[in-house]
């Protein structure tokens, strides 16, 4: 076993910054959490994001010896988690384990780099949120709507992107349909978090109306610049907001 060819950082930069954002805007979602707990979904980030590129180009066959290792090496975090903090955590887990359901189908099929696998790996990774917020604390119902305006929001990013590729058939609707379910999350929240959903929601529908599509390594390398600081944004809008509501909460 070459732990060089396991252990890495993913070669998709996004895949390291949905997983990243998704630690980060868990423990802006918590505040009050013990070190211990911590440190155990640090352990968890780190095993996630070393071994995803591996496990996602080999997911084909996944019940290679090799393959079977990696995910009990990403599964020690998480049963320890589990030991110590209690079935909350199998729960917050839940969404990932879905996606990696479908993911694992499409994968079955050699459809592992379509459109539909695309997203879906995404939300794998997008959805850890949940995981890491039950690590951290409660998933109260606050929490998981911030939860779902974060996976709606990178599961239309991901499609957006698709459809700006001259190489890729995707209609511009679609992200913008996925998008606005996540104005539903602002019926039970404070109304005040509707203000980081108005910039992709402008982007999403000026796409509609003229998806200018691009080819050139230079144009997808300049999109990806563009939508790394939109994403960049977004979470610091959502971070801010998520701490001013903790702050009326316990003021």
């Amino acid at each position: 076993m070459k732990f060089k060819a396991i252990f890495k950082i993913p070669q998709e930069k996004s895949s390291a910054e949905i997983l990243t954002f998704s630690f980060l805007l868990a423990i802006v979602s918590s505040l009050n959490f013990k070190l211990m707990n911590f440190f155990i979904a640090l352990f968890s980030y780190f095993m996630f994001l070393l071994t995803f590129d591996y496990l996602f180009k080999n997911s084909s066959n996944p019940f290679k010896t090799n393959y079977m290792f990696v995910l009990f090496l990403d599964a020690l975090p998480v049963f320890l988690a589990f030991l110590l903090i209690g079935i909350k955590v199998i729960l917050g887990l839940l969404p990932s384990l879905v996606c990696i359901g479908l993911y694992f189908n499409y994968a079955f099929k050699r459809e592992g780099r379509s459109i539909k696998a695309i997203v879906v790996g995404s939300s794998i990774i997008s959805g850890l949120y949940y995981y890491f917020s039950s690590i951290f604390g409660t998933l109260t119902l606050e929490r998981i709507l911030i939860g779902f305006i974060f996976f709606i929001y990178n599961a239309a990013q991901v499609l957006y992107v698709e459809s700006k590729l001259n190489f890729r058939h995707v209609n511009p609707v679609y992200p913008l349909i996925i998008f606005l379910t996540s104005f539903l999350a602002i019926i039970f929240l404070p109304f005040y978090f509707i203000v980081p959903l108005f910039e992709p929601l402008i982007k999403l529908s000026a796409n509609v109306f003229k998806n200018t599509k691009i080819s050139k390594y230079e144009d997808i390398n300049l999109l990806g610049v563009k939508e790394f600081a939109r994403y960049i944004l977004f979470i610091f809008i959502l971070s801010f907001l998520v701490l001013y509501s903790n702050f009326l909460l316990y003021k």
